[in-house]
């Protein structure tokens, strides 16, 4: 089969089809070794063929020099061609014997039939005095034809031409090439087990993973790939699968923990939901009563409503939904709204709320639910302040940020539970967050609308000191430009 059906073939083979990565690295390696082997072959073959030329010329001169010293006598005769008929012995040589113009004066039974234009090329090549020439006889068999010229003292100088057939060059020229392609062909049959051999190996680990990883099932997640590859590539494979892992670990626990913690949350209003129509249809004396079913019944409503409304936006920040526009937002002037609504909420319990504005800044995004997330950040400042005490809010701009303090007096966050509370439905004491009202999702709402914003949360808190909320948000533009940055040292001071 030629190469280059071998190589269209290979080609389209790896184009098309398999899609086993160790057939196409088996086939590439083919592919590339046939080339360079092709190659070689070929530099082989052209090196050689010229060597064979060159040593059968150098013969066929040789050949005919001496032929011109064995015949110098005849051919120094006067009457040459009766001297050159009488030598038996040329009539065995394919020798031709010409005049400097051309003429033939002798032509032995040997010398092949030549027609008229190679005839005319040998004329020639008596005249010029050319060493060699090739021309074909009539059958259309190549002859290599070597020419030497003998001067005569007081006649004109003779040429003899000497004929000799380019087979034998030519057989083992092609006996060449076959051993050439037969040795090509060997090595590329004994380097396809070994190309398939080594891709082999070196895909065993890909397949330890892929049988590793496809045993890991969903009720596993803990497991990991311990697979030592030896390969720098396929460690950092396995270490990025099993970072994924820990990722999808983490999600899966999240989720399902959600999943419960949003059941129990919806248990309890819909249980007194029912409750109170169990009631209701046991009838009863009196509308007291019913009114004030009815009350619980509402409130019970609202809760749930104001559950599901935290749901859905919780989706939509997951899901990247939940600002569909940024709009120009006063950041101070919002503080400020908030710090009035959160007063309200604040008297009852004597707890003060202070805004401190360093420098006032705009960002980009929903003043809605900025807003939302200062007032959860605020109102939870409030419910677990105690009574008298007071909240610090301070608006300004760190490096290039802007950034929103709040700093209360409240009971503080446990070192262990500090990590945890932006996670959702997560209560560092159940029970008082119960009483207080709260659902456990305030501080993830708050985390997901900042981070939605390209901002961040972060906490530093001290048992029984209280807390302090930075809110980090992109910083846009600056309306009081020579007021002083915000510095964190004063901040966590404050």
């Amino acid at each position: 089969m030629p190469f280059a059906t071998l190589a269209k073939r290979t080609r389209n083979a790896i184009v098309r089809g398999p899609q086993s990565i160790r057939t196409k690295l088996t086939l590439w390696y083919l592919l590339s070794l046939a080339a360079a082997l092709a190659l070689f072959a070929a530099l082989v073959f052209s090196a050689r063929a010229q060597t064979i030329d060159d040593e059968a010329d150098a013969v066929l001169q040789a050949h005919v020099q001496r032929l011109v010293r064995d015949l110098r006598a005849p051919l120094l005769e006067l009457d040459v061609v009766d001297a050159l008929v009488e030598d038996s012995h040329l009539s065995r040589e394919p020798v031709t014997v010409r005049e400097r113009s051309g003429t033939a004066l002798f032509r032995s039974p040997a010398f092949p039939v030549l027609p008229g234009p190679a005839e005319t090329q040998c004329a020639s090549a008596a005249r010029a005095g050319t060493d060699l020439v090739t021309v074909r006889d009539r059958t259309g068999v190549p002859y290599r034809v070597s020419t030497a010229v003998l001067d005569r003292a007081g006649a004109s100088p003779l040429v003899v031409q000497l004929a000799t057939s380019t087979a034998p060059v030519r057989l083992a020229l092609r006996e060449l090439a076959l051993a050439l392609t037969i040795g090509v062909l060997v090595v590329l049959s004994a380097a396809s087990y070994g190309g398939s051999f080594i891709a082999r190996r070196a895909l065993k680990p890909v397949e330890d993973i892929d049988a590793r990883v496809r045993a890991i099932q969903a009720s596993s997640l803990s497991d990991r790939l311990d697979i030592h590859t030896g390969s720098v590539e396929l460690d950092g494979l396995v270490a990025t699968l099993n970072a994924m892992l820990d990722r999808i670990e983490t999600s899966m626990r999240g989720a399902r923990r959600f999943a419960a913690d949003a059941s129990h949350e919806l248990q309890t209003p819909i249980a007194a939901m029912r409750m109170v129509v169990d009631l209701c249809g046991q009838g009863g004396d009196g509308g007291a009563r019913a009114c004030a079913m009815a009350a619980d019944l509402a409130a019970d409503v609202d809760r749930l409503s104001a559950l599901v409304r935290d749901l859905r936006l919780l989706a939509l920040a997951d899901g990247g939904h939940l600002i569909d526009q940024a709009e120009d937002v006063d950041l101070t002037l919002l503080v400020h709204e908030c710090a009035d609504i959160v007063r309200a909420v604040a008297e009852p319990r004597r707890v003060t709320v202070a805004v401190d504005v360093l420098s006032d800044v705009v960002v980009d995004g929903s003043a809605r639910h900025l807003g939302r997330a200062l007032l959860n950040l605020a109102q939870n400042a409030v419910r677990y302040s105690p009574d008298g005490s007071s909240i610090q809010i301070t608006v300004g701009r760190l490096d290039q940020e802007a950034v929103v303090a709040m700093v209360d007096e409240g009971c503080g966050i446990p070192a262990d539970d500090l990590p945890h509370i932006f996670e959702r439905f997560y209560r560092a004491d159940p029970a008082r967050a119960r009483d207080t009202g709260g659902s456990g999702l305030g501080l993830a709402i708050a985390d997901q609308i900042i981070r939605s914003h390209g901002g961040r949360l972060e906490v530093t808190s001290a048992v029984g000191v209280g807390s302090t909320f930075l809110m980090f948000l992109p910083y846009r533009t600056a309306v009081d430009c020579p007021a002083p940055a915000i510095h964190r040292d004063s901040i966590n001071a404050g």
